[in-house]
C-alpha cells in the first residue's frame, strides 16, 4: 500500500512531540520536575539515571523539539525518531512519577517509528535521494504494526475497565461530584447515574471504537463518538497532548480502501491548486509492483516486528497474574493501559526513630508539591521516600535511624486504611518480585457515598498504629504546624549559630 499514511503519521507525531517538549520548557517546568525535588524516584536497576546536571534537561527538551521537527518534515527520519524515543524514555525514567499512559504511547510510537520506512514520502530524504529514492509503498503488515500500536490503549484499556469498581462506577463517582459546579458541563454532570452512563460508555467505546471505525457503515457514529469522548476527557482531566493525538490520529483504523481514496483525493486537489504534474502518491487499490522482494532485511524486520507484539501483549497481563488488586498496590499498574481505573487520596507522615527518641516528619519534607500529587499512590514509592529521610538523616551525623510510614489511601472512595506495614521498617524493606510482606493488600469495602471527608478527619476516622498514636491525637494541620515551627527554630538557632 501507499506510505503516504505514514507520512501524515510522521507529521502528527512530531508536532505532537513539540508540544509535549514545550511543555516542560513553558515556565521552566523542567527545573519544577527535575531540579527542585530533594531526590528523584527510581525504577529498579535503573537507580543509576539521573537528569543531565545543570541546565541539561532545557538542553535536552529544547533538542527535542529540534528532532521533532526534522521528524516532521522527513529529514533524517531514524534518526530523528531515536532521538525522540530516547528523548522520552529517558525523562519517565530519570522520575519515575511522572508516568503516564500517553507519554509511554508517544514513546512506543517513535520507537516504532525508527524501523518503519516513515520517509517514502513527502519528506526532505525522499527529495534529497532523488530518483535513487526507493519504493513509494509499504508492506500490508508495517501498516497493521501501526494499527496494532495506536490500538492498544483502546484494547486493554477495555479489557482493564472489566474491573469491580470500575463497573460499579465507583472512581467515575469521584469525579462527577468534584464536577457539578464546573460552568457548561455542571449541570449535565448532576443527572442521576450519570457515574454509571460514563463508567460503562467508556468501556463499550474502548472496546468498539477500532471496529466501528473501520468499517463504513459505522464509521460516521465512530467518529462522533471519538470526538465527544476525547474532548470530553480534554474538558475533564489534565491529561496533555494525549485526547488531542488520539483525535487526530483515529484514520489510521480506517480500512485501507478509505485511506486510499482520502489520499487520492488530496493529492489530485494538491494538483489542481498547485499546478502539479506528478503527485508523489501510490495508490493502494492498485496491484502495481512497488515493493522490493523479500530478502533476509524484511524478514529480519518481521521477526522483530513478531518480538515486539509479544512484548507488547505480555505486559498489560501483569495486573491480571500478581497478587492483590493494582489498583490498590500499584503493582502491574504502569505500562498495562489500565487508565483512570483508580482514584486515591493519600495522606503521609513518617516516624524516625533513633534509639529511645523519634520524629515525626510530614511527607511533604521530603517530597515536592508535584511530587505530593502522584508518588504516594505506590507503596514502592513511599519506601523509597523513607530511604530518603534516612540518607537525608546520616547526612547530619544520625546513622542509626529507623523509618516508618503512617501511609493512609483512600481509594475510589472507600474509608482510609493503611497501604504501606505502619510496623514496618521501611529502610530494609526490599521490593520482591512477586509481592511485597510491607504492603497491606487489602483496600477495604466500598463505600456508599463516598468518604470524602477532610484530611483533617482522616486521623480521627481510623484506628490509631501504636507507633503513631502520640501523633494522631492532634489533627493533620495541627502536627503540620508544629513541625513546621520546629524546623524553624532549628533554622533560626542554626542562623544564630553561625554569626556566633
Amino acid at each position: 500500500m501507499t506510505a503516504l499514511p505514514l507520512a501524515w503519521l510522521r507529521v502528527l507525531v512530531g508536532v505532537t512531540y513539540w508540544f509535549w517538549a514545550s511543555g516542560y520548557l513553558a515556565d521552566d517546568r523542567w527545573r519544577v520536575f527535575f531540579q527542585q525535588p530533594r531526590f528523584l524516584f527510581k525504577y529498579a536497576g535503573l537507580e543509576w539515571v539521573q537528569p543531565w546536571p545543570g541546565d541539561g534537561m532545557w538542553w535536552h527538551f529544547q533538542l527535542t523539539r529540534l528532532a521533532a521537527v526534522f521528524f516532521a518534515i522527513g529529514f533524517i527520519t531514524p534518526i530523528s525518531a531515536a532521538i525522540l524515543a530516547f528523548s522520552m524514555a529517558f525523562v519517565l525514567v530519570s522520575e519515575r512519577q511522572i508516568y503516564n499512559n500517553h507519554d509511554y504511547l508517544l514513546a512506543c510510537v517513535a520507537f516504532v517509528s525508527v524501523f518503519l520506512p516513515m520517509a517514502r514520502q513527502l519528506s526532505v530524504d525522499h527529495w534529497l535521494r532523488g530518483n535513487r529514492g526507493g519504493p513509494q509503498a509499504i508492506r500490508r503488515w508495517q501498516w497493521w504494526l501501526v494499527r496494532f500500536q495506536l490500538g492498544l490503549p483502546y484494547a486493554f484499556g477495555a479489557i482493564a475497565k472489566l474491573d469491580q469498581d470500575w463497573l460499579r462506577g465507583l472512581p467515575t463517582e469521584l469525579w462527577v461530584r468534584s464536577r457539578v459546579d464546573t460552568p457548561l458541563i455542571g449541570s449535565v454532570m448532576a443527572l442521576p447515574h450519570m457515574n454509571l452512563f460514563i463508567a460503562w460508555g467508556g468501556l463499550l467505546f474502548d472496546a468498539l471504537i477500532i471496529p466501528g471505525l473501520y468499517f463504513r457503515r459505522t464509521r460516521s457514529f465512530a467518529i462522533t463518538a471519538a470526538l465527544v469522548f476525547h474532548l470530553t476527557n480534554a474538558t475533564i482531566f489534565t491529561i496533555g497532548v494525549f485526547p488531542w493525538f488520539m483525535l487526530a490520529t483515529m484514520w489510521v483504523f480506517f480500512s485501507s480502501n478509505a485511506i486510499s481514496n482520502f489520499t487520492y483525493r488530496i493529492s489530485s486537489l494538491a494538483q489542481r491548486r498547485l499546478g502539479i504534474a506528478n503527485a508523489d502518491v501510490v495508490r493502494v487499490d492498485r496491484p502495481t509492483r512497488v515493493v522490493a522482494a523479500i530478502g533476509p532485511r524484511h524478514l529480519a524486520g518481521v521477526v522483530l516486528a513478531f518480538v515486539y507484539v509479544t512484548v507488547q501483549l505480555l505486559l498489560p497481563v501483569r495486573p491480571w497474574l500478581l497478587p492483590g488488586n493494582a489498583s490498590w498496590n500499584e503493582r502491574g499498574q504502569r505500562f498495562s493501559w489500565r487508565m483512570m481505573l483508580r482514584h486515591k487520596d493519600c495522606l503521609t507522615w513518617f516516624r524516625i526513630e533513633t534509639g529511645d527518641d523519634h520524629l515525626f516528619v510530614p511527607a511533604n519534607f521530603v517530597m515536592t508539591p508535584n511530587q505530593l500529587r502522584r508518588a504516594p499512590r505506590d507503596p514502592e514509592l513511599v519506601r523509597q521516600a523513607a530511604v530518603q529521610l534516612r540518607s537525608m538523616a546520616q547526612s547530619i551525623g544520625v546513622s542509626n535511624a529507623n523509618v516508618y510510614a503512617l501511609h493512609l489511601v483512600s481509594l475510589n472512595g472507600r474509608r482510609p486504611k493503611c497501604l504501606v506495614d505502619p510496623d514496618k521498617e521501611l529502610t530494609r524493606a526490599k521490593r520482591g518480585w512477586w509481592s511485597d510482606d510491607w504492603v497491606k493488600q487489602d483496600p477495604g469495602p466500598p463505600k456508599k457515598p463516598p468518604y470524602r471527608q477532610p484530611f483533617d478527619r482522616w486521623w480521627q476516622d481510623v484506628d490509631p498504629p501504636p507507633r503513631f498514636v502520640d501523633l494522631m491525637t492532634m489533627r493533620p494541620s495541627e502536627a503540620h504546624r508544629l513541625f513546621d515551627q520546629l524546623i524553624a527554630s532549628q533554622q533560626s538557632d542554626a542562623s544564630a549559630d553561625d554569626e556566633r
